[in-house]
């Protein structure tokens, strides 16, 4: 019996071509779609096919109550279109810069723009969209790489440099290279800074308005002693920070079956001299090397529908769960001080693994990698290979602290590197917030290094009060 379990298991087994960066690409599986890891993860390396049901509603502000014709940009959640809700008048730069909205100006008569109205548009899908969704912080106008991969892949190095001044042109390439290239099987992309929008094409088709309403633009509040709230309105960051798990609802749903990853390459995407190291960027690479990765999106365009047949997001959720708060209470927990207390608390993790009719380490491996995995599940897919060689790394380090190593120093260093190179972003949540306090990250365009480095709870309507230092200037 156990000999054909063997066997069986074997077969089971795959023999994976290695995959370059294979912790990058998991995370990004991981984080698609949800503010937290998108944020953290912030220059987004990854193109998903993705969709948006018929019926859902998405919003839309402006300084017009015409409604969207050609293309236009969409929130998922109103208070994040009431940001471009604005009165007309007519800014240095173009309403798609979070930062332009927050500064009180005065109409041509010496009417405080507060006192003015803009509109706040709700719509209603017509059909099933279909989109290409840029992972990462990919609506962030910054220079610190958020750009990289849509003006380098996306739009073929044809926008000229800008970041706020050439929203406009990306969103005539979205529809542009659609149409021309792309035989209009997409509807548009979703990208994300402080939420989550679309660049839409052709609204007028794909959107129906179920209302369009004044509203007014208010001025920033005093907060006990605190100066006048000059970032994001606390009501948008109450919402933004609730989308930190997911944008709720199926509102979108991601093809991991397929997708295309600049990491799934041999191209250095960490040049030594960046000034965010840990971050990728694609500035130094050649065109030649990024037109490659262009062919491969053009081909997932072309040659896979938006729908795919694995949730890889929730297999991953379930190897994060499983091992984050495990991982991190092994390694700084002064109850695992001694290795035999260390190795007990790991042989209780892996006792469903067990068979004291046979005892191999191998096997005990082979059923803590496969534990998550769909046995149905297409063995080819980029996402299987990634997901399998991430709990067959853990696995197999818990194995080996658990039977091999005899030095608690040394056990504890292995499950520290292991930490280092999953870098799961669930590591630098925090703890305990209060009703009023959420665990603040750098949001495009404020936050910190400080805030990168160490999240701490900050109040809705104090946030970000110190220096913005994370991001840099804003790119123009």
């Amino acid at each position: 019996m156990n000999l054909l379990y063997l066997l069986g298991l074997s077969a089971l087994s795959t023999a994976f071509s290695p995959v370059n960066n294979t912790n990058h690409i998991f995370n990004a599986i991981h984080s698609s779609m949800r503010q937290w890891g998108s944020s953290l993860n912030h220059n987004g390396m990854s193109f998903f096919l993705a969709s948006v049901p018929e019926g859902t509603t998405l919003y839309h502000g402006s300084s017009h109550p015409n409604t969207l014709i050609e293309t236009g940009y969409v929130a998922f959640d109103p208070e994040h279109a009431l940001v471009f809700a604005r009165p007309p008048h007519h800014p240095k730069h173009p309403l798609h810069d979070d930062r332009v909205q927050q500064k009180i100006v005065t109409s041509k008569h010496g009417d405080p723009i507060e006192d003015q109205a803009g509109w706040l548009h709700t719509y209603q899908t017509t059909k099933e969209l279909r989109l290409v969704y840029v992972d990462g912080m990919s609506a962030g106008k910054s220079h610190i790489g958020t750009l990289d991969s849509q003006d380098r892949i996306l739009f073929n190095d044809t926008i000229p440099s800008g970041g706020v001044s050439q929203e406009t042109e990306r969103a005539k390439a979205v529809c542009r290279i659609s149409a021309d290239e792309w035989d209009n099987r997409i509807d548009g992309v979703i990208r994300m800074a402080a939420g989550f929008e679309i660049i839409l094409c052709a609204p007028e088709e794909n959107l129906v308005a179920e209302r369009v309403t004044k509203s007014r633009i208010h001025k920033p509040k005093h907060h006990g002693d605190h100066k006048p709230q000059q970032g994001k309105p606390g009501e948008l960051l109450r919402v933004v920070t609730s989308r930190y798990n997911g944008i709720g609802g199926d509102r979108v749903k991601v093809n991991y079956d397929h997708f295309v990853s600049v990491y799934d390459s041999d191209l250095n995407v960490f040049p030594a001299d960046s000034s965010h190291s840990t971050q990728p960027r694609l500035t130094h690479l050649s065109k030649a090397s990024i037109q490659k990765i262009r062919q491969r999106l053009t081909d997932l365009v072309m040659d896979h529908d938006v729908h795919g047949k694995v949730n890889w997001q929730a297999i991953a959720d379930m190897t994060v769960q499983q091992y984050g708060r495990r991982l991190q209470d092994l390694v700084s927990s002064p109850r695992f001080r001694t290795m035999k207390s260390l190795k007990a608390e790991i042989a209780q993790m892996w006792e469903t693994f067990v068979d004291l009719d046979y005892s191999s380490a191998d096997v005990e491996i082979q059923r803590c990698t496969n534990r998550f995995i769909p046995h149905a599940a297409s063995k080819t897919s980029l996402a299987h290979n990634v997901t399998y060689t991430i709990n067959e790394q853990i696995c197999s380090t818990l194995a080996t602290a658990l039977y091999d190593d005899h030095d608690h120093t040394v056990a504890i260093g292995r499950l520290q590197e292991l930490m280092d190179y999953l870098s799961w972003t669930v590591w630098k949540e925090c703890r305990d917030c209060r009703d009023d306090e959420f665990c603040a990250i750098p949001i495009w365009p404020q936050g910190s290094l400080e805030d990168y480095e160490d999240p701490r709870c900050q109040r809705y309507n104090s946030a970000y009060a110190e220096k913005n230092d994370y991001w840099g200037p804003i790119f123009h």
